[in-house]
């Protein structure tokens, strides 16, 4: 049903929609484990606040998302025409 007594109605919901499962390492989440609501699209970049956007990760993968989505902004895009162009 998405709902847990001791859990908030968006983590229930998320829950059931994963099956239990962090979509970051496939994992079954255990009681005792940290979990958090990650927004697959940033809201900085536009992402909705709906659950088709939402995720539910444990901590420590929500951190490795987080520090893999900022490495990969802060590297810029390769322009291939340049690299493939051969001035000679």
């Amino acid at each position: 049903m998405g709902k847990h007594p001791e859990a908030p109605t968006r983590v229930a919901t998320l829950l059931k929609m994963q099956k239990g499962k962090c979509t970051h390492c496939g994992l079954f989440f255990h009681h005792e484990d940290l979990m958090e609501i990650d927004h697959k699209i940033p809201r900085s970049k536009g992402g909705k606040d709906r659950y088709d956007n939402l995720q539910l990760l444990h901590g420590h993968c929500h951190d490795a998302k987080t520090a893999a989505d900022k490495f990969a902004v802060a590297i810029p895009e390769i322009d291939e025409d340049y690299l493939n162009c051969n001035p000679f």
